[in-house]
């Protein structure tokens, strides 16, 4: 098989104001009835109302699901699933966050080839095109409504599960800068430099290209200039405007040149102590910053310079790490200021554990380094120390 350079097969609309055309493309494509998957705090904000206008006057009838939560448990997505079935929805909506839309993302997934969520984290399960999936981020971090993975915890087992869904991608995604306007300060920062660690793990994976490299670069150069602006001032509108491209644009990027270790430490770590996954991918950098400075020195040496560090030439590959996690942290905790890991733990945590899941995590096998358990203990007793 051919390996494409870059893909894109999601129909966007971005700028303010275009979810006002949601119900009149979902008309044009044969739609009828939509499963419309969001929070509370999304229906709070007045954002559901726009939509649901937007539905009716185009003439899309509708169900909706209110019952998202963070970290999607995967029984949440099976039981929405279920009553989109029992509903005959022949397409699904998912409004908010990376967890709204992830779990409509699996509610859109069981609709077309039923069971349950979890059993498509195995590879060999076939998945048909599901095709009908409409996704209108209200955040600007995680791009999964141009991503092709779906993140979905499995309770039992207290562990985030990241699931490839290279069939069950959005069809269309609404980009609209409005309706992030109203993120708090605390998530506008995490979901903030989420965008940044996608685009520096995009950019120093195994599957990155020349392609894929400078589009992870300009995302890296525009949420070092507007982030700070977003945090602020939330009413900036071309702050949030940015942010938000840049955020779908990461999404983008994880489609095809994904990320790598550092997101596996964020799902372990985020899965087992319950923090937001931002923060995680925040706390995580830094050390792989480190970590894969020997084997992409100059890469590495590019985050530096786009975070404000000045290389005279003479610095080791080692101390180029150094200097871009240090510039890094700088901008994650003084410039931007995102809390320390913790404020969320106070216990000994278990290195080993840890470590044995993050090698087993799937992303790590992307990392332009072999991850060990060693490797990974090492990195891990860096984050809490």
């Amino acid at each position: 098989m051919v390996n494409y350079t870059c893909m894109q097969n999601v129909k966007i609309m971005a700028g303010q104001g275009v979810h006002k055309n949601m119900g009149e493309a979902l008309k044009e494509a044969g739609y009828k009835k939509a499963f419309v998957v969001y929070d509370n705090g999304v229906k709070a904000a007045g954002i559901i109302g726009k939509v649901l206008e937007s539905l009716d006057e185009a003439g899309i009838s509708y169900t909706e699901f209110d019952k998202v939560l963070p970290d999607p448990p995967a029984n949440v997505v099976d039981e929405g699933g279920k009553l989109c079935r029992e509903q005959g929805c022949d397409c699904v909506i998912g409004i908010g966050g990376g967890s709204a839309i992830d779990t409509a993302k699996g509610i859109n997934i069981l609709r077309v080839n039923g069971g349950s969520i979890l059993e498509y984290a195995n590879p060999d399960k076939e998945m048909k095109k599901s095709s009908g999936l409409m996704s209108v981020p209200t955040t600007s971090g995680t791009g999964s409504e141009l991503s092709n993975g779906l993140i979905i915890s499995d309770t039992e087992k207290n562990i985030k599960v990241a699931i490839l869904v290279v069939n069950g991608m959005s069809e269309f995604a609404v980009i609209d800068p409005e309706f992030s306007a109203g993120m708090p300060k605390g998530l506008t920062i995490m979901t903030g430099l989420d965008v940044f660690s996608h685009a520096a793990e995009g950019y120093t994976t195994i599957l990155a290209n020349p392609m894929t490299d400078m589009i992870t670069k300009a995302i890296m150069e525009n949420v070092v200039k507007y982030l700070p602006k977003a945090v602020e001032n939330g009413a900036d509108m071309e702050a949030r405007e940015k942010m938000h491209m840049a955020a779908s644009l990461g999404g983008w990027m994880l489609a095809n040149s994904s990320a790598h270790v550092g997101h596996s430490l964020a799902h372990i770590i985020g899965g087992m102590y319950h923090i937001p996954h931002g923060a995680c991918c925040a706390y995580s950098l830094p050390v792989v910053l480190e970590a894969v400075s020997e084997t992409l020195p100059d890469k590495v040496k590019d985050i530096g310079t786009i975070l404000g560090v000045s290389y005279d030439g003479t610095e080791s590959a080692g101390e180029i790490g150094i200097k871009a996690a240090e510039a890094y942290k700088k901008f994650a905790y003084e410039t931007v200021g995102v809390k320390k890991i913790t404020d969320y733990v106070s216990d000994e945590t278990d290195i080993k554990l840890l470590a044995e899941r993050v090698v087993n995590e799937p992303l790590a096998g992307l990392s332009p380094v072999k991850i060990t358990e060693e490797l990974a203990g090492n990195m891990i007793k860096k984050i809490f120390s």
